[in-house]
């Protein structure tokens, strides 16, 4: 008897069950949204690969983390990096070097001999002043090409004819020059340089006792050559000191072609280059 009252009982909780449940299940399909339909409408095309959908009106892009804003144009400096009053940016000077246009003058002094051979023997010894005017420019950074007008002259000279010594000559002047192309090189950061030129030279002797030319030379042939060191005084000025060595010979006597002249002279020489 009692297992039949439990028997109902549970046939009438599983009838409820059932009604609940069923009632749910048509509430949710009552409440359930639409199924949405994905067709696109007629006419409609698909954007192109790689399409960005433009930003609507008035659309700013946020800056990155850490970005900062320019200022606008015409906004003063910030007062951090204002200049104190009286500042002037300092510059480094630029280096000194040998390029472009070349000029070298020298003056000095020293020691020549010159004299003839061929039978006449006659030889002029003295001190005497050296002059020299270079004009050219450079080729390749410290590599120097000119022209050189350059000699040497001595006043009252000792005179020697056949090895006998005929003392001073009085009122005479001897000279010796050349003009002809040269080369130079300085060896930095010294500013020491080394240069030669092949020259044509020409011998004279004036008397001014006599008021003429005792003795003038055809064009012969020579050479100069000098050591020096300078230094700088400008940007572009450099002064200094040099030896000079002049040779020369082959020089023919105007008045008799079987005497020629020669001539060696060794100088001191104070120079001024702008280069």
């Amino acid at each position: 008897m009692q297992s039949s009252r439990a028997l109902h009982r549970c046939s009438a909780l599983a009838l409820v069950a059932s009604g609940i449940v069923g009632v749910s299940s048509a509430a949710m399909a009552q409440n359930a949204p639409p199924p949405q339909d994905n067709t696109p409408p007629p006419g409609y095309e698909a954007p192109p690969p790689g399409y960005q959908q433009a930003p609507p009106p008035g659309y700013q892009q946020q800056p990155p983390p850490g970005y900062q804003q320019p200022p606008p144009a015409g906004y003063p400096p910030p007062q951090a990096y204002a200049p104190a009053p009286g500042y002037a940016p300092q510059y480094a000077p630029p280096q000194h070097a040998h390029d472009g246009f070349y000029l070298r003058l020298h003056l000095g002094g020293g020691y020549a001999q010159m004299g003839s051979g061929g039978g006449y023997d006659i030889q002029f010894k003295g001190a005497g002043a050296s002059f020299g005017l270079a004009l050219g420019g450079a080729i390749a950074p410290n590599l120097i090409i000119f022209g050189n007008l350059f000699g040497m002259g001595i006043s009252d000279p000792s005179v020697t004819v056949g090895g006998a010594d005929q003392g001073t000559a009085s009122g005479t002047t001897t000279t010796i020059s050349g003009i002809g192309p040269g080369i130079a090189y300085y060896f930095d950061p010294y500013n020491v340089y080394i240069s030669g030129t092949v020259a044509a030279m020409q011998f004279q002797t004036s008397d001014s006792n006599s008021s003429g030319t005792t003795y003038s030379t055809d064009i012969g042939y020579g050479f100069q050559g000098m050591v020096g060191k300078e230094w700088w005084v400008s940007q572009d000025w450099g002064v200094g000191a040099a030896a000079e060595l002049l040779a020369a010979g082959g020089m023919k006597d105007k008045g008799d072609p079987t005497i020629k002249w020669s001539g060696v002279t060794f100088s001191l020489v104070f120079s001024a280059t702008y280069n």
